[in-house]
């Protein structure tokens, strides 16, 4: 029974973390292919910034109300449905015919993706109860990896055909994984996530430590989305197609071992204590690579690097820092995680999009600058504001 046990929390702990690979790899593409989707519909800056906001309203939704309902529904059924779904959007998005449709298909994947992403992070804390922070950061650099892989298959597709292969492509992962996730058992451990109700939402928001993570995810949200939206097409200023894409996945790349860096750390240390420390490392290199116009291209990757190193480690140790609070409510943690950073995702790369329309992308991705500045300024101050709480 205990090797029962055990291959079945390695199965689902697998499940989810392929799920999330492949979902680091769709997301990654679609930045990567902001240049291919100007030219093949013929449209501004301002409205390919509508692409990441309109993934996040989709998202958004499914998100809420599957985490919240994450203890009263058949979680094995609900999250399989959601991997079909997401398979069948990313087809879609090959297929779509023109920008508006292009932009719904893309709102119809991120609503299928949102099943799946409600449901993964309760199932790891309950099959990972005595380590769950290092099982968190494992699991975003398992999107890392992904995420890493989604601009060299766009390159790679570019080169044999045109960009809609890709999606076609990363619509087969999932696909996958449903079968793997229907014919395998689910393990009891799951079941403990209590059931939340409507009445349980404004205490969870109350607690101090909740409203901080929230707060400072929306700044995290900000900066990951206009470096994942935008960073290829500012690159594409100074270098050339190939050594944008690249930019980007060196950024990527710095996901990989920055999350098993801080994996380590997640258990060890004071979460919100090791984002500040690192969100102020952040603000150094932004300010070098905003400041120095003259680097050359090895020191600009280098910087580029740094940038994804720290900025890795935000995400995770922040959620760690709420769900340590309340344990038992996993699902309605990760559903205010996860819209917290989404409305980062919503405001700001359609901002920067307005931004260089009016001024230049250059200028415009100085906010990336005032939001790390912001993220220092709250963690710095969270006890004096209040924000620290029990857990802190």
């Amino acid at each position: 029974m205990a090797a029962t046990d055990a291959r079945t929390r390695r199965v689902w702990t697998a499940v989810v973390f392929l799920a999330v690979a492949a979902g680091g790899a769709a997301l990654q593409a679609r930045g990567a292919l902001v240049p291919s989707f100007q030219t093949a519909f013929t449209v501004s800056e301002s409205q390919l910034g509508l692409i990441t906001p309109l993934g996040t309203i989709g998202f958004v939704g499914p998100v809420v109300i599957v985490g919240m309902l994450a203890g009263r529904l058949d979680i094995k059924r609900t999250l399989v449905i959601g991997l079909v779904l997401t398979s069948a959007g990313l087809v879609l998005i090959g297929l779509a015919p023109s920008f508006v449709a292009l932009l719904a298909f893309v709102a119809v994947q991120s609503a299928a993706l949102g099943i799946v992403r409600a449901l993964d992070r309760p199932i790891l804390s309950h099959l990972h109860p005595e380590n769950r922070g290092r099982m968190f950061s494992l699991e975003t650099m398992s999107w890392a990896v992904g995420a890493t892989l989604g601009p060299f298959l766009v390159t790679w597709v570019l080169t044999v055909g045109e960009w809609r292969l890709t999606y076609y492509l990363l619509g087969l992962p999932y696909l996958v994984i449903a079968v793997l996730a229907w014919r395998s058992d689910f393990p009891d451990h799951v079941t403990s996530e209590r059931s939340f109700s409507r009445e349980d939402f404004r205490p969870l928001l109350s607690r101090p430590t909740i409203l901080g993570m929230g707060l400072a995810l929306i700044l995290v949200g900000g900066i990951e989305s206009t470096i994942f939206s935008w960073f290829p097409y500012y690159v594409t200023q100074f270098l050339p197609r190939s050594a944008a894409n690249l930019a980007l996945s060196i950024y990527l790349a710095a996901y990989v071992p920055g999350r098993l860096g801080f994996s380590f750390l997640a258990d060890r240390a004071s979460p919100p204590d090791v984002v500040l420390v690192a969100a102020t490392a952040l603000v150094a290199l932004l300010g070098v690579l905003f400041g120095a116009g003259g680097l050359g291209r090895l020191p600009f990757f280098a910087v580029t690097f740094g940038i994804g190193f720290f900025v890795s480690g935000f995400f995770p140790l922040l959620l760690t820092w709420g769900v340590a609070v309340a344990p038992d409510y996993t699902g309605p943690v990760n559903a205010v995680a996860m819209v917290s950073t989404q409305v980062g995702f919503l405001i700001v790369p359609a901002a920067v999009g307005v931004l260089a329309d009016v001024y230049s992308i250059g200028q415009a991705m100085l906010v990336l600058l005032g939001l790390a500045g912001c993220l220092v300024l709250l963690l710095g101050g969270r006890r004096v504001t209040g924000l620290a709480g029990s857990g802190a």
